[in-house]
């Protein structure tokens, strides 16, 4: 310590604190190893370049000692790293220190200069760049650019070009490489004036060099760098999916989506030259061709309307009035014809036809491969696809859904899931990978990294770095004090001053660490440490009180429950400092303070210290707490109130409610001042959250005064998150959250790059070419534009969201060419799947993370919670003038009844009741407590009956039946059956017989179990109660339909309902689907808790946007409403003034919108609303107030992406908890499973190959089959064969079908062959053990097939329909699914999924049931909505109804995939109108409270839970699969190993029966077609195997006869084998 004090003059005492000490021992340690490191290294350089040296003639030290090590030692040949202008680049970098020097920072700097010009791009001015500031932008540009080349050029001159530490050999160097490179290609282009467009949109992946500056951001994309071999296979998974899709899509349907209704050939008359149903032809009318049997034809071509009427004239009218010379239309006043009277055109439009042109501007068809693939991949993204489908059902055919819920289930739910599953599998490793590389860098540097820090106590750490410079400052002005007044150094003025003061206190503090680590020794926790450090710098003036205060610390101040967790570090630090500082001077200062003890100071000190204390009591105790969160509670219900055209009265409640509030929090933040103390109160991160949320508040009360200040008023509703800290489960929650909180950061900076580099871009690409023609012939740009950087990333983020990409995607490929769908892919596919699936991962692993830890102190849940804490204090409070001992064991003592106390009065409550309820018993009730409702005793010939049919194996699975009988007849039902016909009728008495059966079901239950009471009692179990319930309400609905008329019918239809649940009766009875609805169940609690986190987001930016947007959703309907303002205009002008279905006028309103919003579908719409509202009774104008943006991207980021997907986190945990106990279970079978299989394959070694007997001729052939080569070339064909396949498109010329027909031939002819080769090498029976061979039998016989059928109908012997050899031509694409047989990786994921299956088959099970459910509810509630021309619909449709139970089902589907299903409730939203009664329009008034809850709870399981568990399951599965491949590698090399050593230990006994075995296992091999098998087919037994053939009848039987009668061979290792063949040969062989 000498060293250091000597070199800190100013520190005020001698010795330095233990921190200075620490920090100068580390130092030391560094600087010595750092020494140690050159010498090392030095060592190694010279050997490595004494021969360099022998040339050179210079001294031997100049090569000794290389300065830079980890640089190559010479580069171009000629520059050392001494030489001049390399050593210059060097140190210009210093690319050795850790330290980042200002060369970094400036070229960071450059970036983010770059990041601004390339952002001040204007797509729509800078066309031929005139203006000044293009000119600008333009310099900067090119001194950006140079900047970097000379960035380039040094750092090549410092590191060198090629080699693996030099230049190129890393990977972010030869992304700046490129980026230079691309810089001079476009500069030299600019020289010969060629535009060339491509090439500048390099510069957009300038911004990529930030990454590379930025660790952790970093060690996230280098993550995603190590998920792609996983991911590629997803991806090859992917291309198989879209080529078959593709192809059957090209197959079935190409040209199909042109066909439009045409009028007859020679009809003129007609205004457009076929039937569109709008003007610009966006969704159009497709018809069925003749041969095909699609829905529409063209006799379904609506009637043209105008004004509202249908019109009636026809063409015969048309020219009769011609010929009298009037108009062809009557017309009022001029323009507008008169209502009904016009000619209804559209029923001239009777021929189907191919036309020309595609929908959507010609984006959407499946004329050929590229565009199939379009539609696929937005199939796929689930946005749009219903249309799709639509479309194609109308032209072709019904069934088409088939193909489109398919694609789905594997695209969307399984492929994109597999993406998921991978990164965040692949995650978890990386982190811990990246986390040790960090540790040992830190270790090396000392940097600070987010991922490396413990996470969590971010907080603390600050407080503590604040702490520590401010006793630093503190100490530093006492020294000068000192020195100034001429005090010798180390000198500690008593009882004067702050110097004393301080001593003292240290001094203090010192005993109480002394006091506090006896405590601990006696066992004492640390929950209840007290902290004296403020209560000791109370008694400045007198030592003794400090002394006793010290003493008496027991009831001194305990700190308060919520900073437990994160406060021991700083208790520690305090303690060092105590101790040390309290060893010197202590007699001393012990007789100086004594006279000053007694003067009148003392009095006032020991008053103040005793209203701390009592209010430290106050504010600890636990009603002052549960007060706090009532008032909060209260407080967020009076924010909440407010509404839209709220009476005057209640906004002035409201105001003094927030003033009384307000004031309330003050005081409390005042009294918890007071009694901690300030830096007791900033220690916890709790209150300063309070505190800070006060102090804003009531700025925002002075104010508002003056008026203005609305902003601050939205930060009143922080405090709804102040209730967090009442809640322990869901403190658990956030603090997982908290913990990804680092991670979550790099990852929003990582995607705002992301979107940034997407949107310029996209600025160069699209930039001024979205434009909308309007109704007045004006072009305006389309909303969703890139004219501008601010709507280019609203864009790029909206199509990350998934919403309404595909109009985007349609724009574009319009305005520039089709090739721009690959924009929208990559963009879709690095950012949906890959990004968000990595923020996912991250939260997965948090949740995982945290629950590994959790489980292991989840006994000490306990005392977490507030509640308990108030307990031990009280206890200590009354032991604390006794020993420390003691205050701890009565601690205890109190303890151990408060922990089941919450539980405990409703018990006894209970108890009590049943106690009082004995007295009053009968006697006969004791002596019948065995028997089923006290009538049916234990022996009754009745009971045991009923026993007997229970236990029946056929009991169960014939009440299955029944119930599924049931389902049939609730899907049958829907409103419109007529009363008295025969439908309704059979419906009521089948409902009668269920009736019956149930309740005999449940009588048969109740007497042979009894009803309540005994353990095995009906009741006892909730299944049963389900089912009790269930045909309780049964046998009322019954009653009430018999009894009541009309008068009950709204009873009648709640109990109709209730019918519907009956099928929940599977669950209990199907065990696969049990268990995943228990594993649902479990995780509901802690589901419960993300969903409040949710609540409490979801009524924040609630009761905010209630206050940003109450009343200004309003707008005017109407003809012309150009000129309109506002409200009065409106009205005045007869138009409606109408509100948005989605708005904010009241919290509940809002909620519905938020949801809407969370669940990211529609969520565009209501934020254009949100931009366009202009005011209360204003008419919105576009674009109004474009900083509401904030708003509602904030909420999409922080609660659709981050709060929502913690929802996968929770499930995915649960369900691996869940499968804890089956895990020892499924190890077992597994290792069973692995047994059997390496007997079976022992054996397999040991017997002789079955292709012993065969011939020379028959032998090559099996050759030629097992052969690895075979495959590659089989392959290689079917590769070829596939591309062939994909060539066919709409309208090809007839030499490319010729051709393809002969490449049929040719692929046909190649897989007979194969096959017909393989069954003369194996035989009959073989050849069909084997799946795969069974897969090329089945396609060579299609091919022939459809060959044959092709040759029949050209030469027309045979008429034959067409459809089945378009039939036979879609078969064909089964060849492709050969290809799996190579790709091993893909292999692994399918077998994933395959494995998977079972579970999600219960899975599905659920899935249909709940569909089941809501679709029968959904024909009850909705099945009466009409949309027509006069009621429109914006989400239903006549594809999309409730009407009967089958269009439901699809609709539903629909809205699980969660394509508009925001449409689809605003339609069941309707309100009734006025004038008209409400049963012609299938509308009634209880719909605007239950359409919500139905489509909410739906969309919430479907989308939310069950979509997540299917994550789960296959996450599972990968895992086990990937440990089955690792123990199946594992098998192999042990085999292979026993095998060689069997070789080499009976090389005498008998040389013939190891060749034959050797060749066995590679003809084994060869035929399973395991790759390790093959190489040693190639290695061992390939070329011998000819020579062999004749020894192996010698000497194979001896062999196998000893192998059976000697005990198996013992494995030895190689090594061990060869020194022991010599003397134990004859033992082991």
């Amino acid at each position: 310590y000498g060293e250091g004090a000597r070199t800190n003059p100013s520190k005020g005492s001698v010795w330095p604190t233990i921190e200075e000490a620490a920090i100068i021992q580390e130092e030391r340690i560094e600087k010595e190893e750092e020494e140690e490191v050159v010498e090392r290294n030095g060592d190694k350089e010279d050997e490595d370049d004494e021969d360099d040296d022998d040339d050179d003639g210079s001294s031997d030290t100049s090569v000794l000692v290389v300065p830079y090590p980890e640089l190559v030692p010479v580069v171009f040949f000629c520059l050392k790293q001494t030489t001049f202008p390399r050593s210059w680049c060097i140190r210009m970098f210093s690319l050795t220190r850790c330290v980042s020097t200002w060369f970094e920072r400036v070229s960071m700097m450059v970036i983010l200069l770059n990041c601004v010009t390339l952002g001040m791009y204007q797509p729509c001015e800078n066309i031929d760049c005139s203006s000044d500031r293009c000119q600008i932008l333009q310099a900067f540009d090119a001194f950006i650019y140079i900047f970097f080349a000379m960035e380039m050029v040094v750092k090549m001159i410092a590191l060198g070009i090629f080699g693996r530490r030099c230049y190129l050999g890393d990977t972010w160097n030869r992304l700046d490489f490129f980026i230079v490179m691309a810089g001079m290609v476009e500069y030299s282009l600019d020289l010969q004036n060629v535009n060339f467009t491509a090439i500048r949109t390099v510069r957009v992946l300038r911004p990529l060099k930030a990454i590379n500056r930025v660790p952790s951001m970093r060690i996230l994309v280098n993550l995603l760098l190590d998920t792609l071999p996983m991911l590629g296979n997803v991806l090859l998974l992917c291309f198989f999916v879209f080529f078959i899709f593709g192809i059957i899509g090209v197959q079935l349907w190409a040209g199909l989506l042109r066909n439009r209704c045409y009028p007859e050939e020679n009809f003129t008359l007609l205004p457009r030259p076929y039937y569109m149903a709008d003007e610009d032809d966006e969704r159009p009318f497709i018809c069925s061709l003749p041969v095909d049997n699609g829905i529409m034809s063209c006799s379904d071509v609506p009637a043209r309307r105008e004004g509202g009427k249908t019109c009636c004239l026809d063409k015969d009218d048309i020219l009769y009035r011609q010929s009298i010379g009037l108009s062809p239309e009557p017309l009022a006043n001029g323009s507008v014809s008169v209502a009904g009277l016009c000619v209804n055109w559209n029923q001239y439009y009777t021929r189907c036809h191919t036309g020309y042109s595609n929908p959507h501007k010609g984006a959407i068809n499946f004329d050929n491969i590229a565009f199939a693939w379009i539609v696929i991949f937005q199939v796929i993204t689930l946005e749009g696809w219903v249309e799709i489908m639509y479309y194609v059902m109308d032209a072709h055919s019904f069934y088409n859904f088939i193909y489109f819920i398919l694609l789905i289930i594997v695209g969307s739910f399984f492929m994109i899931n597999l993406c998921l599953v991978v990164i965040a599998t692949q995650f978890s490793e990386t982190k811990q990978r990246e986390h040790q590389l960090m540790q040992e860098q830190r270790a090396r540097c000392s940097s600070s990294s987010t991922l490396a820090s413990e996470p969590g106590d971010c907080y603390e750490e600050l407080f503590q770095l604040v702490c520590h410079f401010l006793r630093k400052a503190r100490r530093q002005t006492v020294a000068l004090f000192n020195t100034l007044r001429g005090k010798p150094r180390g000198f500690h003025g008593v009882g004067r001053g702050r110097g004393g003061g301080e001593g003292r206190e240290r001094k203090a503090n010192g005993r109480e660490g002394r006091d506090r680590r006896a405590g601990l020794r006696h066992g004492h926790a640390s929950s209840a440490e007290p902290v004296a450090l403020t209560a000791a710098s109370a008694t400045d003036g007198c030592p003794q009180c400090a002394a006793a205060l010290a003493l008496s610390d027991g009831v001194g101040p305990v700190r308060n429950a919520a900073s437990d967790e994160t406060e021991e570090g700083t208790v520690e630090e305090s303690d060092r400092d105590g101790v040390q500082s309290s060893t010197k001077g202590k007699d001393k200062q012990g007789h100086e303070g004594a006279e000053s003890c007694c003067s009148p100071k003392k009095g006032c000190k020991e008053l103040w210290y005793e209203i701390r204390m009592k209010l430290w009591g106050i504010v600890e105790s636990k009603y002052f707490n549960r007060g706090i969160m009532i008032a909060i509670l209260i407080n967020t219900i009076s924010m909440g109130i407010e509404h839209h055209e709220q009476p005057e009265e209640l906004t002035n409640v409201l105001e003094i409610c927030n003033i009384v509030f307000t004031s309330m929090f003050s005081l409390e933040m005042i009294l918890k001042l007071t009694a901690f103390g300030s830096f007791n109160y900033l220690r916890n991160p709790y209150n300063v959250f309070d505190g800070i949320i006060v102090i804003i508040s009531v700025c925002e009360i002075i104010g508002q005064s003056d008026g203005g200040l609305s902003v601050l008023r939205t930060f009143r509703l922080l405090r709804v998150l102040k209730l967090v800290r009442f809640m322990p489960a869901l403190r658990r929650q956030l603090v997982v959250l908290m913990k990804t909180m680092d991670n979550v950061a790099t990852f929003c900076m990582l995607l705002m790059l992301f979107i940034f580099i997407f949107s310029i871009l996209g600025m160069h690409i699209f930039g001024c070419k979205f434009s909308l023609k309007t109704e007045t012939g004006d072009t305006v740009p389309d909303r969703k534009n890139f004219d501008s950087l601010l709507w280019a990333i609203v864009t790029v983020f909206q199509i990350l969201t998934q919403e309404d990409w595909n109009t985007v995607l349609y724009n574009g490929m319009a305005a520039t060419s089709p090739l721009a769908a690959l924009y929208f892919v990559a963009l879709m596919t690095f950012g949906n799947y890959v990004l968000f699936n990595l923020l996912v991962a991250i939260l997965v692993e948090g949740f995982q993370a945290e629950g590994d830890a959790n489980r292991s102190y989840s006994d000490d849940d306990h005392s977490s919670s507030n509640f308990d804490e108030s307990e031990k204090r009280d206890s200590i409070k009354l032991s604390g003038k006794k020993k420390y001992q003691y205050s701890n064991n009565s601690e205890k003592s109190m303890l151990i009844p408060l922990l089941y106390f919450p539980s405990s009065p409703m018990k006894s409550l209970c108890f009590r009741i049943q106690k009082m309820m004995e007295v009053y018993k009968p006697d006969w009730c004791e002596t019948r407590e065995e028997w089923s409702v006290y009538m049916f005793s234990p022996q009754n010939k009745f009971r045991l009956l009923c026993q007997s049919v229970i236990a029946h194996k056929l009991f169960d699975y014939v009440v299955l039946a029944f119930i599924f009988l049931n389902c049939i007849t609730v899907a049958l039902e829907r409103p419109k059956i007529l009363q008295g016909s025969l439908e309704r009728l059979f419906l009521t008495i089948s409902n009668y017989i269920f009736t019956a059966i149930f309740v005999g079901e449940m009588t048969l239950k109740v007497v042979s179990m009894g009803l309540y009471l005994g353990e095995t009692a009906y009741l006892r179990s909730s299944w049963n109660i389900l089912d009790g319930f269930l045909v309780f309400v049964s046998l009322i609905d019954i009653v009430v339909s018999m009894a009541g008329g009309a008068k009950i019918l709204g009873v009648l239809r709640v109990l109709r309902l209730l019918r519907t649940l009956r099928p929940l009766r599977v669950i209990s009875r199907a065990p696969g689907l049990k268990l995943v609805v228990e594993t649902l169940i479990t995780s509901l609690k802690p589901i419960g808790n993300i969903v409040l986190i949710c609540c409490a987001f979801f009524i924040i930016f609630g009761i905010l946007g209630v206050q940003l947007f109450k009343g200004k959703f309003y707008y005017c309907v109407g003809l012309d409403v150009k000129n309109i303002t506002n409200k009065s205009d409106c009205l005045a002008a007869n138009y409606r003034w109408v509100h948005h279905k989605y708005n904010f006028d009241n919290l509940g309103q809002a909620l519905m919108s938020l949801f809407v919003l969370a669940s990211k579908d529609g969520w565009v719409n209501i934020m254009y609303h949100g931009l366009d509202a202009v005011g209360i009774d204003q008419q919105p104008m576009i674009n109004n107030n474009p900083w509401m943006l904030l708003y509602f991207i904030s909420f999409l980021l922080i609660v659709s992406f981050f709060v929502l997907n913690m929802f996968v986190g929770v499930v995915v945990e649960n369900f691996h908890k869940c499968r804890q106990h089956q895990e020892v279970e499924e190890a077992r079978r597994r290792e069973e499973k692995r047994q059997r299989r390496m007997e079976k394959k022992r054996r397999k070694a040991q017997k002789l190959p079955y292709y012993a007997s065969y011939g020379p001729t028959r032998l090559a052939i099996h050759a030629l089959c097992t052969s690895h080569y075979l495959d590659l070339v089989i392959t290689f064909i079917i590769c070829i064969n596939v591309i062939t396949m994909s060539l066919e498109h709409y309208d090809q010329p007839q030499s490319l079908e010729t051709a393809l027909k002969y490449c049929n031939y040719f692929f046909t002819s190649t897989f007979v062959i194969e096959a017909s080769l393989k069954l003369v090498a194996f035989g009959f029976r073989r050849f069909f053990k084997d799946r795969w061979n069974q897969l090329d039998l089945a396609i060579v016989l299609l091919s022939v097939m459809g060959i044959t059928l092709e040759e029949i109908e050209i030469n027309a012997s045979l008429p034959i329909n067409p459809t089945i050899i378009r039939i036979m031509r879609v078969l064909r694409i089964a060849r492709v699914l050969k290809l799996l047989k190579m790709a091993t990786g893909m292999r692994a994921l399918l077998d994933t999924v395959v494995q998977a299956l079972p579970q999600v088959g219960n899975l599905g099970l659920l899935f249909m049931l709940l569909f089941f459910i809501y679709a029968a509810l959904g024909v009850e509630l909705f099945g009466e909505l009409v949309c027509n021309a006069d009621y429109p619909c914006e989400g239903m449709s006549r594809h999309a109804t409730f009407e009967n139970f089958g269009m439901a089902f699809l609709t539903l589907f629909q809205v699980s995939t969660g394509d508009n299903w925001n449409g689809i409730m605003k339609d069941t939203l309707r309100e009734c109108p006025p004038d008209r009664p409400g049963t012609d329009y299938g509308c009634h008034a209880g719909l605007q409270f239950i359409s919500p809850m139905y489509f909410v709870s739906f969309v919430l399981t479907a989308q939310f839970v069950l979509i997540n568990v299917v994550v789960a399951v296959l996450m599972k599965h990968l895992d086990d699969s990937n440990k089955e491949a690792q123990e199946d590698a594992e098998m192999d090399a042990e085999i292979e190993l026993e095998l060689a050593q069997g070789g080499l230990c009976c090389m005498m006994g008998g040389i013939g029966a190891i060749a034959g075995a050797t060749v066995a296992t590679a003809s084994g091999a060869g035929v399973g077609g395991g790759v390790s098998g093959a190489i040693t087919a190639g290695t061992v037994g390939g070329p011998s195997s000819g020579l062999m053939a004749p020894l192996r009848d010698g000497g194979g039987g001896s062999a196998t006869h000893e192998g059976h009668t000697h005990p198996r061979c013992r494995l030895y290792s190689p090594a061990q084998v060869s020194g022991l063949s010599n003397i134990e040969e004859s033992n082991y062989c």
